[in-house]
């Protein structure tokens, strides 16, 4: 068993083709996938309690009406017909944007392990997915601290030997078990990105 095993990790729920994106589905597997960033070290710490506040900024909204609210979409709609509150539009749209981030690493990683790369170092893999994902919506402030936190990227080998739990001689077997994993977060991400841009509400805003 590995970090990204069934057993170890909720995965993603695919969204069906109505689109609706079932909330606590969600939020738990977010949970889930947020606690591999403990193992970028405690110089991230700050990236994980950025995506843990907005995943608690979604949960916020659910308790206001546990029936009415089971899905995303649900609260985006209350939100913009309303506006009492801005919790799913914020959070939801900042949460979908670090997500993208650790899946970006995560298919940037696959890719390189899986074509023979030999470099240890994770810096250019997680500077890589920050440059693709988050650093278009970060003002130089940010992008300035981001840049810092990523010099204390750990070793290629440290981190896939606590995604393998600590289990030596595993490193192929994470691999494709976050493969696996990807299959259900990517297209969940895709669907929930596009609700935010379909709502008018993904803009290149910074901050």
């Amino acid at each position: 068993m590995t970090f990204f095993s069934k057993d170890n990790v909720k995965h993603f729920e695919v969204p069906g083709d109505d689109g609706k994106i079932n909330t606590l589905p969600l939020l738990e597997a977010a949970r889930g996938v947020v606690e591999m960033v403990s193992a970028f070290g405690k110089a991230f710490t700050p990236v994980k309690s950025d995506i843990n506040g907005n995943i608690e900024k979604l949960q916020k909204k659910y308790e206001m009406d546990k029936e009415k609210f089971i899905t995303i979409n649900a609260m985006l709609d209350d939100e913009m017909e309303n506006k009492n509150t801005d919790l799913a539009k914020v959070g939801g749209l900042w949460l979908v944007r670090g997500l993208n981030f650790l899946r970006t690493f995560m298919q940037l990683l696959i890719k390189e392990y899986k074509g023979g790369s030999k470099e240890e170092s994770m810096k250019q893999i997680i500077t890589a997915a920050y440059e693709a994902t988050l650093k278009k919506y970060h003002g130089f402030i940010v992008k300035k601290v981001f840049s810092g936190v990523s010099s204390f990227a750990p070793y290629r080998k440290d981190f896939l030997l606590k995604m393998a739990l600590g289990k030596e001689g595993m490193e192929e077997q994470v691999v494709n078990d976050m493969e696996v994993y990807l299959e259900t977060m990517s297209p969940l991400l895709d669907v929930m990105g596009q609700l935010y841009k379909d709502k008018g509400l993904d803009t290149d805003d910074k901050v």
